[in-house]
């Protein structure tokens, strides 16, 4: 699994650029520590010996205090002083030419080679008397005594030791060396530190000012109305969740822009049908009555045939009103459907066994094809609802038929849980173009609108919002031999 740093929570991240603003220096100090103390040991210098190399300019001081003080920490110890913790500062004082005597209750456990341990009491005994500790280093010499209140343990070093001339240090190279070297790690270690600390700011910064600036850009569009503006953000902290929400409150608004420009072009196209389409009747109506006022209609017949016109156009005009309120209705959600189970096969075996020869005086032949599908497949319609669909699909196979006899064929078939009813004519058909309008409000594939007996448009409308209303889809395809073919797929009934 690849785990990014953007992928952590802000919080965290903070916390670790924080932590490793801290934990790098220490680290490196003490890498730094730790080699300078590493390569001493391995080159085999002793602590003495790197203290003279590192301070020339001291002389034998620093070899001195360091024995004695090691003399001093040893002494402490309580039981019989051992020899081997001693000898090694002993032998740092023997060099240097001070003699050394370790002694407890008056017994002596050690002296150096060639020392007269009586004399060196005596005569620190005699310089300063009983002071139990003392350490004096001058122009006649270096003198020292300690005696422990824990293990009465007493340590006595008496030498001529003198003073270092200045003129005398020698040149030190190591210790330029080491210098040199310490210098140039302090440096690298304080470079590296500034690096590491521009490299999280800047990081951090990237990761937080970025999206942000994203954002932003995003809610400025928003602001002036551009909903096109993508807020691409691939973190998954804090404020790439903030960035995904603002995202998503995008596409919803752009979602609801789009729903509300095709509500308002449906509502325009709607408001346009139906003016056009009243206006045609309305004409019809107009001109027929005042024929009859101004007198033009003189004789029976043309009484009866100016009667008979005006109750066509009365009647178109019921036909659309009762459509238009039927969609509205169907639109809003306030028609009933009452919902039963119905063996689909059956049904339509009835179907067109009474309805073949009705049609068969319209010119319409009705043909049916059961083969895809088993005998007991249930589906639930609304009989009377479904009953409106069938009709206005024949109907519309009927008023477009453009030969002498026209065929329209049935085919029931399911596929997995759903039932697919095809109903296939052979008719003028329609252009690939308008296919996916012949379901709109108001549309017809004559766009001058000039025959209203033919439909309002809103048949096909009708038909899609009750096949929905019933948990269906409806799509209109070309038939492979011309025509058109309407397909209704419905969820099938499992149960019993």
């Amino acid at each position: 699994m690849n785990i990014r740093l953007r992928d952590f929570s802000v919080r965290k991240r903070l916390f670790l650029a924080n932590f490793m603003m801290v934990a790098v220096p220490v680290c490196l100090l003490m890498l730094i520590g730790g080699l300078l103390l590493a390569a001493l040991r391995f080159s085999g210098t002793a602590q003495q010996d790197i203290l003279t190399a590192l301070w020339p300019e001291k002389g034998s001081a620093l070899t001195v205090q360091y024995a004695v003080s090691s003399l001093r920490v040893k002494a402490e110890r309580k039981g019989p002083p051992k020899i081997k913790n001693f000898i090694e500062a002993c032998r740092l004082l023997e060099a240097l030419g001070i003699d050394v005597v370790v002694t407890q209750d008056d017994k002596i456990y050690y002296a150096s080679p060639n020392a007269n341990s009586t004399a060196v009491a005596e005569r620190i005994l005699h310089k300063y008397g009983s002071n139990p500790s003392v350490m004096v280093w001058d122009d006649e010499g270096f003198t020292f005594s300690y005696m422990s209140p824990r293990s009465r343990t007493v340590v006595m070093a008496s030498g001529a030791v003198p003073f270092l001339a200045k003129d005398m240090i020698p040149g030190n190279d190591m210790k330029e060396l080491w210098e040199t070297a310490l210098y140039a790690l302090l440096a690298i270690a304080v470079i590296l530190i500034v690096a590491l600390g521009r490299y999280l700011s800047r990081l951090l910064s990237r990761q937080i000012l970025e999206p942000l600036s994203s954002l932003q850009k995003a809610a400025a569009e928003i602001r002036k109305g551009n909903l096109d503006v993508p807020v691409e953000i691939e973190a998954r902290d804090e404020f790439g969740r903030a960035c995904q929400d603002f995202e998503l409150m995008r596409q919803e608004l752009k979602r609801s822009q789009d729903e509300r420009e095709k509500y308002e072009k449906n509502r325009k196209e709607l408001i346009a049908g139906i003016s056009h389409d009243l206006s045609t009747p309305l004409t019809a109506l107009k001109g027929y009555a005042g024929g009859i006022l101004d007198g033009i209609a003189n004789t029976p017949e043309k009484q009866r045939h100016y009667t008979e016109q005006i109750y066509q156009s009365a009647d178109i005009l019921e036909s659309l009103v009762d459509s238009l309120f039927l969609f509205s209705k169907l639109d809003l959600g306030r028609v009933p459907f009452h919902l039963e189970r119905v063996n689909i096969r059956d049904y339509f075996i009835d179907f067109t066994t009474e309805q073949r020869p009705f049609y068969a005086e319209k010119g319409l032949d009705l043909t049916l094809n059961t083969s895809g599908l088993k005998e007991d497949t249930f589906i639930q319609i609304d009989r009377m609802q479904f009953q409106r669909v069938i009709d206005n699909i024949f109907g519309n196979a009927v008023k477009y038929m453009d030969k002498t006899r026209g065929t329209m064929e049935i085919s029931l078939y399911s596929r997995g849980e759903r039932l697919f009813i095809s109903f296939a004519d052979n008719g003028p058909g329609v252009n690939e173009t308008d296919l996916p309008k012949l379901f709109d409000s108001f549309y017809r594939t004559d766009p001058a609108r000039s025959n209203v007996r033919k439909g309002s448009g809103l048949g096909l409308a009708i038909v899609r919002q009750i096949i929905l209303a019933m948990n269906g889809t409806i799509r209109a395809e070309s038939a492979a031999g011309g025509g058109l073919t309407i397909i209704i797929d419905l969820p099938l009934d499992k149960e019993h």
